[in-house]
């Protein structure tokens, strides 16, 4: 599911429907599919504007497959089919469209094939309900000629065979383990039906074109079987996911994984093997076209067949030759025959040396159309037997790998003496047992003139019955391949076309019935009995799935908890020690330089300027002085802020800071690196989430040094904010203060000069004097501004370690919710197994 498109819009909708606030962790892939499930079918019952019984039943038993164990999934499914009914989200598309964009096409198309079943539920598919699937699938861009196998199949219709394989395969429930037991278990569910009427047409045949590419009438006892080992390999490939899923969370031995790969390549390379032997010029190669409905074997009145040929179902025509130095060369179709056959002037003299001197070992003609071959049969045409023994004894080791032997003779020349030893060697190399693979496959009847002919010719071949050299049923046919072949490429029919499907139909029979129900039931039995034990192996664990893997994540992901919470307790520590150890120096500082203010501004006063006569504007000098005064304490503010708080170098703030922050950084780099330790201990991706903010953690305050100071404005900001208290009372207070003080002297001066610095001094006296009633609150300010800075450390640093642990409660919540539903897959799959067995 493309998770990434499921966005707000998604969760405003499913928090709608299911009347809960769900946020981005509770929308899993099952939630989803579950409410575009139910609203689809929904959707179809509604489509024609009647609900029979029927459709409600098929609905209700739909819902019941997906076999939903958690009980909160069971809660959210039944709060999901009130909502869609309430708000009816099948009928509104663009709605409904959000929640279905994030399937993928494989999900869409099981979406689609349920509600064809559901369409289907009152036994015809109503003209709305195709209209309404077909438009939502059209807006969803699902392939029309899938939607035609779907609606044909549960129709009853004929459909697209090669299409109809696609569907299986994007439905295949392999596919879907990933995303939980609600798809897993809604797949099988649908892939069984699939099945089921693929059976069914099998045994029912459908009055469909004759052609390669659909259901055809032809071999379907085959197709039935090739359908057979599918589905049996599906159930391989379902065990294979537990297998590797119990082996992956140490519930099971690895050996289980080579055992079941073993059982599936032996399945999977399983081929029928018919191997047509003879003399020369039996018609073994007019035999051979006849089965395949092709003129592929080269055909002449005199021996022609020159080396072994392996003809068999490849996705294009193509003609490989196999020497004897193990080499290979892929030669042009064309060239086929020529390469097969012998030359006629030596078949013309009898000449097997050439057959000796022949590099060939094979011939491999891969053909994509050839009915019998796509139904998973492999045929070998021999070299004639009697003609050399090397090369007699060859066809008889070919025999070893062969599933059925297809013995042609000639009705005119029955059952030569030759023929009937090659027939007795290969009853001694079984054993000495009547042979139950062979075919004694009497050709040329139509060159037989009488009745009388044809009757000596049936009782002469049936005593090779009576010997004991062959047994089983029908093993003995009367053919004439030529005039089969014949009537097969005119299509047209005759007596002797009849009897050639007589013979291909108990071959078929034969191959299914006989060897391919032993190899189905062996590979049954071995997946059975590594199905057994896989149970037995996991009945052991199962019951501790969900508690023992959830308290491995639970406990590993608590302790970082408890880790971050630890980290931040230690950063507190750190920053409440380094402010309290920052303020006294600032205030130390402080105590000192103002100490020195004075002096420093009285020897400035000395060079204060003023228009005004201290004799007859004395007032306006004073308010001149006390101007300047008050520009004088406001710079010696600034410098010592400046140097001592507010740059970047400052020698109290600073190193202070820089040692915070880089205890900081070591703090949150080593919570960091035990979340990357967890990350590869137990596969989640903490690391992912927090590297940044971790790593990052310091560039703000990098950002707040350069842009203008730590509090915002300079030097000149913080120094105001120091003065504040310092001139509270505001000028005028100082200029009578000062005035009182001048007119209590007498205003008696010794000279002009020294009228000035009087006032000059006194104005400094004053200002001071007020000055000092503020620095109790002078100081409290320095400790205000000095906690502010460590306090945005600590702040930042909260809010890091807050989304730490709230993201560890989710992911804990995550986890427990995941082992939940692996542990319900695990118990699925057993179970599942168990009932398939």
């Amino acid at each position: 599911m493309k998770t990434q498109l499921i966005g707000s819009q998604a969760i405003k909708l499913l928090s709608k429907l299911t009347g809960q606030d769900l946020t981005v962790h509770d929308i899993t892939p099952q939630v989803v599919f579950m409410a575009d499930l139910i609203a689809l079918l929904k959707g179809v019952i509604h489509a024609d504007a009647k609900v029979s019984e029927d459709e409600v039943a098929q609905f209700k038993a739909t819902l019941g497959k997906l076999k939903l164990t958690s009980k909160q999934t069971v809660e959210v499914a039944k709060l999901l089919l009130s909502g869609v009914q309430k708000y009816k989200l099948h009928s509104e598309i663009d709605d409904f469209l959000i929640l279905l964009v994030p399937l993928s096409e494989a999900e869409k198309l099981l979406l689609f094939g349920l509600g064809y079943r559901m369409a289907m539920a009152d036994s015809s598919l109503d003209a709305s309900e195709s209209k309404y699937l077909r438009d939502l699938g059209k807006r969803l861009e699902i392939e029309s000629r899938y939607l035609d196998v779907l609606e044909s199949s549960f129709a009853g219709k004929s459909y697209n065979n090669q299409d109809f394989q696609e569907v299986c395969d994007l439905v295949d429930p392999a596919r879907f383990h990933d995303l939980g037991t609600v798809f897993v278990n809604a797949a099988d569910d649908l892939l069984t039906a699939l099945n089921q009427i693929f059976k069914t047409e099998i045994k029912e045949p459908q009055n469909v074109p004759n052609s390669t590419d659909s259901v055809s009438d032809e071999y379907q006892k085959l197709q039935g079987f090739q359908l057979q080992k599918q589905s049996l390999l599906k159930r391989i490939n379902h065990l294979s996911q537990l297998i590797d899923g119990g082996i992956k969370e140490s519930l099971l031995p690895i050996t289980f994984s080579d055992e079941i790969q073993t059982i599936k390549d032996k399945l999977e390379s399983q081929r029928f093997r018919v191997a047509v032997i003879g003399d020369f010029s039996q018609g073994k190669s007019t035999l051979l076209n006849a089965l395949l409905g092709e003129e592929i074997q080269p055909v002449r009145a005199i021996p022609c067949s020159g080396t072994l040929s392996v003809l068999k179902y490849g996705d294009r025509k193509r003609v490989i030759c196999r020497y004897r130095d193990g080499n290979e060369q892929e030669i042009a179709v064309e060239d086929y025959q020529k390469k097969a056959a012998i030359s006629k002037e030596a078949a013309l003299n009898n000449r097997s040396e050439e057959l000796l001197k022949s590099n060939i070992a094979e011939i491999v003609f891969e053909h994509p159309n050839l009915l019998l071959c796509r139904n998973g049969v492999e045929i070998v045409d021999s070299p004639g037997l009697n003609e050399h023994p090397d090369r007699t004894r060859v066809t008889e080791e070919l025999l070893k790998e062969t599933d059925a032997i297809l013995f042609m003779t000639n009705a005119n020349k029955l059952l030569t003496q030759g023929e009937r030893d090659i027939i007795t060697r290969i009853k001694e190399r079984e054993g000495d047992r009547p042979l139950e693979n062979l075919f004694l496959v009497v050709n040329f009847m139509d060159n037989l003139d009488t009745d009388e002919d044809r009757e000596d010719v049936q009782i002469a071949a049936n005593s090779i019955i009576k010997d004991g050299s062959i047994t089983g049923k029908e093993r003995i046919h009367f053919v004439s391949a030529k005039s089969a072949l014949k009537a097969t490429l005119s299509n047209t029919s005759n007596e002797y076309l009849v009897s050639f499907q007589n013979f291909t139909g108990t071959l078929e029979a034969f191959l299914t019935d006989e060897r391919g129900s032993v190899i189905l039931q062996s590979a049954t039995q071995k997946l059975n009995e590594l199905t057994q034990d896989c149970v037995n192996e996991l009945n052991t664990a199962t019951d501790s799935i969900n508690t023992n893997l959830a308290a491995s994540y639970k406990e590993e992901i608590l302790e970082r908890i408890g880790e971050a919470s630890g980290r931040f307790v230690t950063i507190r520590k750190m920053v409440d020690y380094l402010r309290k150890q920052t303020t006294d120096l600032a205030l130390v500082s402080w105590q000192e330089n103002s100490a020195k203010f004075q002096a420093r501004i009285e020897q400035r006063s000395k060079e204060w300027k003023t228009d005004h006569n201290p004799l007859f504007s004395r007032d306006s000098l004073i308010q001149d002085y006390v101007g300047q005064f008050s520009q004088s304490l406001q710079g010696e503010i600034n410098s010592w802020v400046q140097f001592h708080l507010n740059n970047e170098n400052n020698e109290i703030i600073a190193p202070k800071l820089n040692l915070l922050d880089r205890g900081i950084k070591a703090e949150l780099t080593a919570l960091n690196a035990s979340f990357s330790g967890l990350d590869k201990k137990i596969g989640t991706n903490f690391d992912d989430n927090f590297s940044p903010a971790f790593n990052n953690f310091d560039a703000s305050y990098v950002a707040a040094w350069t842009a203008g100071g730590v509090v915002g404005g300079g030097a000149g900001a913080a120094a105001a904010f120091f003065m504040i208290p310092a001139l509270a009372l505001g000028p005028a207070v100082i200029i009578g203060i000062a005035a009182a003080a001048l007119l209590g002297g007498g205003g008696l001066w010794a000279s002009m000069s020294d009228a000035y610095y009087q006032i000059g001094k006194q104005v400094c006296d004053s200002g001071f004097g007020e000055f000092k009633k503020s620095e109790d609150s002078i100081k409290e300010k320095i400790g205000e501004f000095i906690a502010t800075l460590f306090d945005n450390r600590i702040q930042s640093v909260d809010a890091l370690i807050k989304q730490v642990i709230s993201e560890c409660e989710n992911r804990l919540e995550l986890e427990e919710r995941k082992q939940q539903e692996e542990g319900d897959r695990l118990r699925s799959l057993i179970v599942k197994n168990q009932v398939r067995n």
